[in-house]
């Protein structure tokens, strides 16, 4: 009869145990024959000893196993019955026993061992065996339910009285529509005989670990804890989805790919998730086969190959390294190319999880280093990557030891990927969001720039008014709208006087000067009005909105009134006086040279005259001299 295989390894570890502690004799001292044979004595006594406790072990344990454990008693009050603490476990390396050979030696079975619901990796198939009891008074109605989607087959047998009374296959090979429940863990209903003792047979092969929650639940604590899942994994798939939808508007906004790779990657990391939990088979691929079993490894490649992308776009990996951002581009490339082959069937199964695996750190072992190089060059965004990626090692972590059978199989090693995926996405959100204000505040300050440009272009330095430039640029559309009721005047304004002030008082005075004239004539001038230093002591008005030529001249006498007033120069008194020839558009013309040519013009008839006048540069019908 087989010992059980914790019972052995504890045999064992008490042997070894007794052997480690033994006292020999003391280094480095003589040893003399008496003491020697009795040393000899000793450890053949304690050899002996070693042996008889051995032997009694194996034959203790065999009789100790040799009685049936009591079935489990399935009450109506309970709703919820954990298998995994009474079940037994036989390994079928090649996968050829059968209900029958199993049922026809039962004794090949012992106590489950390692982690909780865990087996981790094995290349065979599995049997799992218990007994269950239903009282006279019970209902026989209960779930069988194996949260693990990922297991490949199960084959539950319902064995009542050494007869096989139920037989059902589950697992993710077999389509949803032929499942006895279109769920997404594995279940199936169970009726079993009242007052009767039955015992269930379990045979599970997967090519993934072997997790292995079997649980026994009345319905509607089934679907209550369904229900509770279903909100969990609803709530994580809003979350994802708001995230992509919010980067590819900012990728179609922004034209910048950086934004269609977190949204790829984003929708990777979802794919992976909802298979690995179920969902995706339960809600969105049905009985598609090809993508239950095959969207794991090809959500893992694309994620790859879009993080190494998005990684190397939001870090400015170049700037730091050209051969870490080309080797990152080289495995971005190995990963979507493995991806594509997979999908055309040019690389199996196997092959494409080994790349997966080789591939599946490359991200991080690109973005840590480079994200804290930006880090400590004073770049604070990159932080939310360095702790994206350190809180996604803590969940990858925790995945491949669930995997490996490591750790117990619980609610949060099951979901760990799930939160700090979604948790790591959110931080590399912050990580764009914070490259969106870059962005605009490289836009914003490539504008002002421009504008700067611009006004360095089209002012004069001097008074700060627009030149014959920004005149220009500033006045052609309104000449273009004018009209004869609404027609526009353009002023040259020459100034009497300031030769001799410039020269005796010196360039600082005549600068002062000058800037004093442009505040003043500012002063006289509607916002809509234009004013601009054209050189030297000459300025231009142009003011739009003169029905007549009355309005017209009235605003050159204005400007001659606001004259009289000295000007306080350097703590003196100083002054100036103006000649004024103006033109009026449309009728002495469109473009802004023909009329400039015309009030300048009549600027100088002004100045031939005696100075301190309005003159006109042309006749025009229809308008009446003022």
């Amino acid at each position: 009869m087989p010992v059980p295989w914790r019972l052995r390894v504890r045999a064992k570890s008490f042997v070894f145990q007794r052997l480690r502690t033994d006292p020999g004799p003391q280094a480095g001292f003589p040893i003399d024959v008496p003491s020697a044979s009795i040393t000899i004595r000793r450890r053949i006594a304690h050899c002996l000893r070693l042996l008889l406790a051995w032997a009694m072990c194996m034959l203790a344990l065999p009789a100790a196993q040799a009685g049936e454990p009591a079935p489990l008693v399935l009450r109506d009050d309970v709703r919820v019955v954990d298998l995994w603490p009474h079940l037994q476990l036989r390994e079928d390396p090649d996968g050829t026993l059968t209900a029958n050979d199993v049922l026809a030696d039962t004794h090949g079975f012992a106590p489950t061992f390692g982690r909780y619901a865990n087996l981790g990796l094995y290349s065979g198939a599995i049997w799992l065996r218990t007994r269950v009891q239903v009282p006279a008074d019970g209902s026989g109605r209960w779930l069988f339910d194996l949260d693990y989607p990922a297991i490949d087959t199960i084959d539950l047998f319902l064995v009542t009285r050494g007869r096989v009374t139920q037989r059902i296959r589950l697992g993710d090979s077999e389509p949803l529509s032929r499942r006895p429940l279109p769920t997404r863990s594995h279940a199936a209903p169970l009726v079993m005989e009242r007052g009767q003792t039955h015992e269930l047979l379990i045979r599970v092969q997967t090519s993934s670990a072997y997790l292995l929650p079997v649980k026994l639940y009345e319905v509607h604590a089934y679907y209550a804890h369904e229900a509770s899942i279903q909100a969990l994994q609803a709530l994580f798939a809003g979350i994802w989805v708001c995230l992509c939808l919010y980067s590819l508007t900012q990728a179609f906004v922004l034209r910048d790919a950086m934004f269609v790779y977190y949204a790829i990657s984003t929708l990777s990391v979802a794919t992976y998730c909802i298979g690995f939990t179920g969902v995706g088979a339960q809600h969105l691929w049905g009985d598609n086969d090809w993508l239950s079993q095959n969207l794991p490894p090809l959500a893992v490649l694309i994620g790859v190959a879009s993080a190494l992308l998005f990684v190397d776009r939001a870090l400015d990996v170049p700037q730091l390294s050209r051969r870490v951002a080309l080797a990152a581009r080289v495995l971005a490339t190995i990963a979507g190319g493995s991806a594509l082959a997979f999908a055309v069937g040019a690389i199996s199964y196997r092959g494409v999880s080994q790349v997966a695996m080789a591939l599946g750190l490359s991200p991080m072992l690109v973005a840590v280093p480079m994200a804290y190089l930006r880090w400590r060059g004073g770049d604070r965004a990159a932080s939310y990557m360095l702790w994206g990626w350190a809180v996604y090692a803590v969940g990858a972590a925790s995945q491949a030891l669930l995997l490996r059978g490591v750790v117990d199989l619980s609610f949060w090693s099951q979901h760990a990927l799930q939160f700090t995926s979604t948790i790591e996405m959110v931080l590399w959100m912050l990580l764009l969001g914070a490259r969106v204000h870059a962005i605009r505040s490289r836009a914003e300050a490539a504008h002002r720039e421009r504008d700067l440009l611009q006004a360095l272009a089209h002012t004069d330095p001097l008074t700060g008014l627009l030149n014959r430039r920004g005149l220009r640029a500033s006045i052609d559309d309104r000449l273009r709208a004018s009209t004869p009721l609404q027609a526009t005047g353009i002023y040259v304004l020459d100034l009497d006087g300031f030769k001799p002030i410039n020269d005796a008082l010196g360039h600082d005075a005549g600068d002062e000067l000058l800037c004093r004239v442009a505040d003043r004539l500012k002063s006289q001038l509607r916002a809509t009005d234009l004013l601009a230093r054209l050189g030297g002591d000459e300025f231009v008005v142009a003011a739009g909105n003169l029905p007549t030529e009355i309005e017209a001249a009235a605003l050159g006498r204005k400007l001659l009134r606001a004259f009289q007033d000295p000007f306080e120069v350097g703590g003196r008194a100083c002054h100036v006086g103006l000649t004024i020839g103006y033109a009026i558009a449309p009728h002495d013309g469109y473009d802004l040279s023909s009329l400039l040519k015309r009030a300048d013009s009549a600027m100088y008839a002004g100045k031939q005259a005696g100075k301190n006048c309005v003159h006109r540069g042309a006749a025009s019908a229809g308008l009446v001299a003022g």
